[in-house]
């Protein structure tokens, strides 16, 4: 049976939000490794972005966690930057695939890495996608008050680049008559049936054997996009 749609196909677009949002998080983090942090590869100028350029990328020897857990972390903040202002899956990744290219050509006086341009958006997506559907499950636009805020900040702790999104809208504090959920459960039909079965043969050899049968059909429908939300 044909799938269910999530109502992000039904959202309206804004690149130029979830590209600010991107380059945004990527000078964020470069002043705070660069004036808090002093890191060594946070001194960055024209001449480290040509060099970059030039070298071209390397493979990188940086600790596992680093490589394995925090550049995917950082690659689901790019992707949540585009999937919070109406993109998909697939075009979210994209956000996280410009903005690792992004960090790692201009932001970094290191040459660019090639294990880091790989973990950081696909890994990105993956914990990116798991964040912003657990957001969903929290975030409720009905409620207000001390609730309200308690949903918001969780959901913020949880997918930071929604929970920015949503301060910037105004989605964060605007009481709504629907939930306001991206993804909702399909309808689904589930049908049961129990029995029994006989089997007899009538040739030269006869036998006859009986048993038990059961039956599970599991069938989902499609839901279409409408005006409003789950």
């Amino acid at each position: 049976m044909a799938h269910f749609r999530d109502t992000t196909d039904c959202k309206k677009k804004h690149f130029w939000k979830a590209a600010g949002e991107t380059f945004g998080l990527n000078v964020g983090l470069w002043a705070f490794d660069r004036y808090v942090l002093k890191g060594h590869y946070s001194y960055i100028s024209l001449k480290t972005i040509k060099a970059n350029f030039k070298h071209g990328f390397d493979w990188d020897n940086d600790h596992l966690s680093t490589n394995m857990f925090a550049h995917p972390y950082h690659g689901s903040l790019y992707f949540n930057a585009g999937r919070a202002n109406g993109f998909n899956f697939w075009q979210s990744e994209l956000f996280a695939l410009g903005g690792s290219a992004m960090w790692e050509l201009f932001m970094e006086s290191e040459y660019p890495s090639k294990n880091d341009i790989i973990a950081t958006p696909i890994g990105g997506a993956a914990l990116g996608e798991v964040f912003y559907r657990t957001s969903d499950l929290i975030l409720d636009n009905r409620t207000s008050g001390g609730e309200r805020f308690g949903r918001e900040a969780l959901a913020f702790l949880i997918s930071p680049m929604r929970g920015l999104t949503r301060i910037i809208t105004g989605e964060a504090w605007e009481k709504k008559p629907v939930v306001g959920n991206e993804f909702g459960k399909p309808p689904y039909q589930l049908a049961i049936s129990l029995g029994t079965r006989f089997l007899t043969s009538h040739d030269n050899d006869r036998f006859f054997k009986a048993g038990a049968s059961a039956r599970i059909n599991l069938r989902n429908y499609i839901l279409y996009c409408t005006n409003g939300f789950v």
